[in-house]
């Protein structure tokens, strides 16, 4: 999955940047660097670094609906009543991916090799 593919299935999905003027805008492409969102009054685009939407969390809960990461079900091993049990668990499975994105850069990788690998 490129930067791009990832940053239009969010927006499919809901995710979005506003103008300071709360000027409704349109996704229009991105790149490594940088997304392009374009108002709708007078077609000007707005340039915006793609760390900025990585750093969203609105970002990241649309990127998961996009690829049903929130109907991900895992298994826990918990204790119940001193046993050890295990359970199902479904949700912010997001949350886990944007850390998993910030561990990844912490290591000195980029944000391109992240998106890269999602399709494996």
């Amino acid at each position: 999955m490129t930067i791009d593919e990832a940053m239009t299935g969010a927006v499919k999905e809901g995710y979005h940047v506003s103008s300071c003027d709360g000027i409704a805008m349109y996704y229009s492409g991105a790149n490594t660097e940088w997304s392009v969102w374009t108002r709708t009054d007078n077609d000007s685009s707005l340039m915006v670094r793609v760390e900025e939407s990585f750093l969203d969390p609105c970002f990241w809960q649309a990127l998961g609906r996009a690829l049903r990461w929130d109907h991900a079900i895992k298994t826990l091993h918990v204790v119940d009543n001193g046993r050890p049990t295990i359970v199902t668990s479904t949700g912010q499975s997001w949350r886990s991916h944007w850390h998993g994105f910030l561990d990844f850069l912490a290591e000195g990788k980029t944000s391109e090799d992240f998106f890269a690998q999602l399709d494996s």
